[in-house]
């Protein structure tokens, strides 16, 4: 049996990536869950984090999300994201404009919990 699945990571504009992996961990709104070849189907929506990927050549990249959906079937791993950007390519500036934008809605969002919760993320994040 392979150890070695197959990834996609889109967004509304371009693929970001397509790949062989062995191990895909993804920051899931339940909390983070690891994917290796054969796991389980599984769906869910994607909290602000880090998706860490080891490629089959044995690469490790981190790739920032802001927010999106996962699936897993049949050896297929599908993030569905917002927004994706390598993580060398973040720096505190961003993240904390990204920040300074959530609060701004947090003051007049109906749905507090969940701006609250991205807000949270974003402050996790160590880059």
């Amino acid at each position: 049996m392979s150890e070695i699945f197959r990834i996609k990571l889109v967004t509304p504009s371009n693929v970001f990536l397509e790949a062989n992996a062995s191990l895909v961990t993804v920051p899931a709104t339940e909390g983070d869950i690891g994917f290796l070849a054969n796991h389980v189907s599984f769906i869910s929506s994607i909290r602000p984090g880090f998706i860490s990927i080891k490629l089959d050549n044995g690469e490790n990249k981190e790739v920032y999300i802001s927010e999106g959906f996962v699936q897993f079937s049949e050896n297929n791993l599908l993030v569905i994201a917002v927004e994706l950007i390598e993580k060398q390519d973040l720096s505190d500036d961003f993240v904390n404009k990204k920040i300074a934008d959530l609060e701004s809605i947090l003051s007049s969002a109906d749905n507090n919990i969940k701006v609250q919760s991205k807000i949270d993320s974003l402050k996790a994040l160590s880059l």
